[in-house]
């Protein structure tokens, strides 16, 4: 599923970096300027993908963050505001919809 997630952003022009956990996502966010995050519910290590939206939102506020998962749907109230969620499995055009509509708004993204 990591493959595909950064493949489809990659495929179209964005450029992509890979996390191996929720502890590398967040330190990488914040040092490359990221313009979105996208991150499995569950992955390895201690950070889930809610804890990871929280902090990533938290540090780094013009981020966006697309949680995905194929277990479970969360409530309203287990999202920090403005991140979106989708279930697995996802579509390309989905998937390339959402990075767009919570990039940060200062980034220049690819027109694909």
């Amino acid at each position: 599923m990591r493959d595909y997630l950064s493949d489809v952003p990659g495929q179209s022009g964005f450029r992509v970096i890979v996390a191996t956990n929720g502890e590398d996502a967040l330190v990488l966010a914040k040092r490359e300027n990221v313009c979105a995050v996208i991150s499995d519910v569950a992955m390895p290590g201690p950070i889930n993908g809610f804890e990871l939206a929280r902090r990533v939102k938290t540090d780094c506020p013009r981020t966006g963050v697309i949680l995905v998962s194929g277990v479970m749907e969360p409530a309203d109230y287990h999202l920090p505001r403005g991140v979106r969620f989708v279930s697995k499995p996802v579509k390309a055009v989905t998937l390339l919809r959402l990075v767009r509509e919570v990039a940060d708004p200062r980034a220049t993204l690819p027109f694909a």
